[in-house]
C-alpha cells in the first residue's frame, strides 16, 4: 500500500516508544480484547505491565518517574492502545488526565506524593466532574465540599466516572463557594477515604473493558492540604486542561478509523463476488477511499492540537474542531467497515462490529460534539 497516514512520532525517541507499546500490546492485549469487551473486564495486568514500561508516566515530570511531560509520547501510547481495545485507552487516558491535572495544578507536596505512584501505576487515577443534573452544564454541579477545621467535608455524587470502581485516587470538581463558575473547587480525593463508595459499572454499548461507575460521598472527610489548584477557581482550571483530554479522543478516533480501514481492506482484498475481488469494484474503491481521507483529516487536526497544547498555547478552539470532526469520522469509518464485511462485519467473528459500538462514544463524552460547536462559533463572533 503506498498511502501512508498521519504518524505522530516524529523523532527516534518516539519511534522507540512506539515500538515499545506496539510490541507489548500485541503480546498482551491483542489476545483477550475481545474477551474483555465480552466479559466487561478491566484488564488490570495490561495497565499495571503498561505502567511497568513507564508508558502511562510519559506526561509526568521526570522528578517523579515520569517522561518529562511527553504530550506526543503520551499520544502515540494512546493511540498503540486504542488501535486495539478503546476501552483500554479510555480507561488508561482517565489515568493519564488525573496525573496531568496533579502535575498542572499541585503544590509541591501534592506532586510529591502522588505522582510518583501514578507514573508507575502503583496507584490508579481517575478524574470526576459529570453529575446526574451536570453533564454539558459543568457550572451547575452540586457536589459540594464544605470547610470543618482542617477537612473538607464533601457531600455528593458523580455519575459515568471512568476508573470509578478501580481508582486509588480522583481528582474531583466539587462546590465550595456560591452558585456558577465562581464556587466550584478541585479535590484530591483517595477513593480508600470513608465516606466514598461507587457503584457497579454501567453495562455499556462499548469501551467495555473500562469501568464506568457511579460514586458517591456521605461525609467524605478529606484534608485541606488536598485542595488541587486555587479556592473556587477550579472550573476555570479545568477549561485550561480540557483541550489535551479532547485531543487525545481525536487520537482515539484516528486509530479507530485506521483499523477499521486496514481491517475492511484486507477483507474486500479476499473476499470475491462476481468472480472477482471487492477491492475491484469501483463503489467499494470509492468506500475505501472516503475512509482513508476522514482517517487523513483526523489525524492531521490532531496532530496539529497536540503540537499547539504541548507548545503552551491555547488550543482550546483546534482541540474542539478536533473531537467535532473525528468523533463524526470514527462512526463514518467504523460504519463503512461493518458494512464492507457484509453479514461477517455484523458478527463478533470480526472486531469491526465492537470499533463501530466503541465509537459511538465519542461524540458524547468529553464534551459533546454540540457543546465544542458552540466552542467554535463563540471564537468566530
Amino acid at each position: 500500500m503506498q498511502y501512508q497516514t498521519v504518524d505522530y512520532a516524529e523523532t527516534e525517541e518516539h519511534r522507540m516508544i512506539r515500538e515499545t507499546a506496539r510490541r507489548y500490546l500485541a503480546d498482551k492485549l491483542a489476545p483477550i480484547a475481545a474477551d474483555i469487551d465480552r466479559e466487561e473486564r478491566f484488564p488490570l495486568e495490561v495497565f499495571k505491565g503498561l505502567g511497568a514500561l513507564g508508558l502511562l508516566g510519559l506526561i509526568a515530570p521526570e522528578a517523579y518517574g515520569g517522561g518529562g511531560h511527553d504530550v506526543m509520547g503520551t499520544a502515540i501510547v494512546a493511540e498503540e492502545i486504542a488501535r486495539i481495545c478503546a476501552g483500554t485507552y479510555t480507561s488508561t487516558t482517565g489515568h493519564v488526565f488525573c496525573t496531568h491535572w496533579i502535575d498542572k495544578y499541585g503544590t509541591a507536596e501534592q506532586k510529591a506524593k502522588y505522582l510518583p505512584k501514578l507514573a508507575s501505576t502503583e496507584w490508579i487515577g481517575g478524574m470526576a466532574i459529570t453529575e446526574p443534573e451536570a453533564g454539558s452544564d459543568v457550572a451547575s454541579l452540586k457536589t459540594r465540599a464544605v470547610r470543618q477545621g482542617d477537612h473538607w467535608v464533601v457531600n455528593g455524587t458523580k455519575t459515568f466516572i471512568t476508573n470509578g470502581s478501580v481508582a486509588n485516587v480522583i481528582v474531583c470538581l466539587t462546590r465550595t463557594g456560591g452558585p456558577g463558575p465562581k464556587g466550584i473547587s478541585t479535590l484530591i480525593i483517595e477513593t480508600a477515604t470513608p465516606g466514598f463508595s461507587a457503584s457497579k459499572p454501567f453495562e455499556k454499548c462499548g469501551n467495555r473493558a473500562s469501568p464506568t461507575c457511579e460514586i458517591t460521598f456521605e461525609n467524605c472527610r478529606v484534608p485541606v492540604e488536598n485542595l488541587l489548584g486555587k479556592e473556587n477557581n477550579g472550573f476555570v482550571e479545568s477549561m485550561v486542561f480540557f483541550p489535551f483530554e479532547r485531543a487525545l479522543v481525536g487520537v482515539c478516533c484516528g486509530a479507530l478509523c485506521e483499523s477499521a480501514l486496514l481491517a475492511a481492506l484486507a477483507y474486500c482484498k479476499e473476499r470475491k463476488q462476481f468472480g472477482k475481488p471487492l477491492v475491484e469494484f469501483q463503489m467499494v474503491q470509492q468506500m475505501l477511499a472516503d475512509m482513508a481521507v476522514d482517517l487523513h483529516v483526523t489525524k492531521t487536526l490532531t496532530r496539529d492540537a497536540l503540537k499547539k497544547y504541548a507548545s503552551g498555547a491555547d488550543a482550546n478552539v483546534e482541540a474542539s474542531i478536533t473531537k467535532i470532526f473525528a468523533a463524526d469520522a470514527a462512526l463514518r469509518v467504523t460504519s463503512q467497515a461493518v458494512q464492507l464485511l457484509g453479514g461477517y462485519g455484523y458478527t463478533r467473528e470480526f472486531p469491526v462490529e465492537r470499533w463501530f459500538r466503541d465509537a459511538r462514544l465519542f461524540s458524547i463524552g468529553g464534551g459533546t460534539s454540540q457543546i465544542q460547536k458552540l466552542i467554535v462559533a463563540r471564537a468566530l463572533l
